[in-house]
């Protein structure tokens, strides 16, 4: 556990810096770019988005569960990844005017062919990352991140300041891509070549067609909503749904990638050698959910004025929708865990299933939703719907690998629930008393304070109600540390 401790330690600390820098580029991008620009890379990546699926092919969740990894199968996961990548980077250059009469803008073409240029990069980034997981090797991964974080904001920031537009957030990814890929090469030590073959394709494929039918269904189910309201409602209602999102996402997505990062590569560790993952997994859920759940609410409540502060007041249409899309974080939070969980264990065929079946639901409703109200609203509402729902479907799924114990699992989401609740009453209180300015926003400085005393209320709710968080050695460790909080944790 100390070593899973360490490791979520430099996830998380390489987690806090990028997304620090994504805020500063995101702050920049939403001065330097229109919504329309920024809607039209959006849908652009949606275009992309299976093709993305189909290149990746569970090849890094093959290499990091695989039982008896060999040589000759990290070479037939190169191999495959090349062939994929080449054929798909093709498709793509070839289907670019296509795509961009459909959406009957010519600057797609442009985006897309930059794009493309992914798919013969990211198999040299793949192979080396997702061994340096199965080693958990976070040090050296935090390094290769960090290189190319960078590198990307540099080129980004750079180009959208020089009038790329769009292009701008596609070159910017190639660079990120290239860095990774030389930097992960690097810090795995091996200076020689890695040769591709397809010796073991059986194996791989295998595993890689059950990951890759989930995926590319999920993959639709979710990038169909941007080209869905893309084409009914327009680049700019894209953005303004990413933008309401991608608040959410900071957590959903990014921080949850930071734990996914070490639980996935430690759960299928542990499964190897025989330990038991249910306490684990229900400590991790407890975990998430005190953390993620005052985050949501604390967004929720103040949604117009952390999208102005962060991305300026052209941005307002989309603060409506936040608060739906932190109800679906918040539900979320409960079932993040759970399909890294039953692929860790091998049982890659149940996590298909369960994708095949409820990702379509999720893609339909979502269409059904936006064509019959063309509502940015209703497709938020939706949204949150589809997430709830979501929630007994996964442990459903989860119960077929592993028991689940309701009862250590209840107690610990009543704890983050106690937690979240009583940090969150000082900022209902300043959103409830505090005036607002000519622009309906509360002032930012009332919301600093209410940041300030949520973080106060939250650290000592987490000692009064037990949570099991405030016992685990590395946190009594970190809070131990600030003068004010060692009474509270001795």
């Amino acid at each position: 556990m100390a070593s899973v401790r360490t490791s979520l330690a430099l996830s998380f600390a390489e987690r806090y810096v990028l997304i620090a820098l994504s805020f500063v580029s995101n702050i920049l991008i939403a001065r330097l770019l229109s919504p329309e620009q920024i809607g039209l890379f959006s849908v652009t990546l949606a275009v992309i988005g299976v093709a993305q699926v189909i290149r990746d092919f569970g090849l890094g969740s093959y290499l990091i569960q695989e039982h008896g990894l060999t040589e000759a199968h990290v070479r037939t996961a190169f191999g495959m990844s090349l062939l994929l990548g080449g054929t798909l980077f093709l498709a793509i250059l070839i289907a670019a005017p296509g795509v961009a009469r459909y959406y009957g803008n010519e600057a797609m073409i442009r985006t897309l062919q930059i794009t493309s240029l992914n798919f013969l990069v990211l198999p040299f980034c793949s192979i080396s990352l997702s061994l340096l997981r199965r080693e958990m090797a976070f040090g050296k991964l935090m390094a290769v991140n960090f290189s190319a974080g960078i590198a990307g904001f540099i080129v980004i920031i750079a180009l959208a300041y020089a009038g790329f537009g769009p292009d701008a957030l596609a070159v910017g990814a190639v660079s990120k891509n290239l860095v990774t890929g030389i930097a992960a090469w690097i810090a795995r030590g091996r200076r020689r070549p890695l040769m591709p073959s397809l010796s073991e394709w059986r194996t791989v494929l295998n595993f890689g067609g059950q990951s890759t039918a989930a995926n590319v269904v999920t993959s639709i189910a979710m990038d169909i909503n941007d080209l869905a309201v893309g084409k009914i409602l327009g680049f700019g209602s894209v953005a303004m749904i990413s933008r309401a999102q991608g608040l959410m996402n900071l957590y959903h997505r990014d921080l949850m990638a930071a734990v996914r990062n070490v639980l996935f590569p430690a759960f299928a560790q542990g499964h190897r050698e025989g330990r038991s993952l249910e306490s684990g997994f229900a400590y991790a859920v407890s975990v998430v959910t005190v953390i993620g759940w005052p985050f949501y609410g604390f967004v929720a409540i103040f949604p117009l004025e952390i999208l102005r502060l962060l991305f300026g007041p052209q941005w307002d249409e989309a603060a409506p929708l936040v608060r739906w899309f932190c109800v679906a974080g918040a539900f979320a939070a409960t079932w993040n865990l759970v399909l890294p969980l039953i692929i860790a264990v091998g049982r890659i065929d149940i996590a298909t299933r369960t994708e095949l079946i409820l990702q379509p639901l999720r893609a339909a409703m979502l269409i059904g939703v936006v064509v019959y109200f063309r509502s940015l609203e209703a497709f938020a509402v939706s949204f949150a719907i589809v997430f709830a729902a979501f929630t007994p479907a996964f442990y459903l799924a989860k119960g077929k690998v592993l028991a689940t114990d309701w009862r250590t699992l209840s107690r610990g989401l009543l704890s983050s629930a106690a937690v979240t609740l009583a940090c969150l009453l000082p900022a209902l209180l300043v959103a409830l008393e505090s005036p607002t300015t000519q622009s309906g926003a509360i002032t930012i400085q009332k919301v600093m304070i209410a940041g300030l005393l949520t973080i106060a209320v939250w650290i000592v709710a987490l000692r009064m109600v037990r949570h099991p968080l405030a016992v685990d050695p590395m946190f009594r460790g970190l809070m131990s540390r600030i003068p004010l909080l060692r009474s509270l944790f001795p």
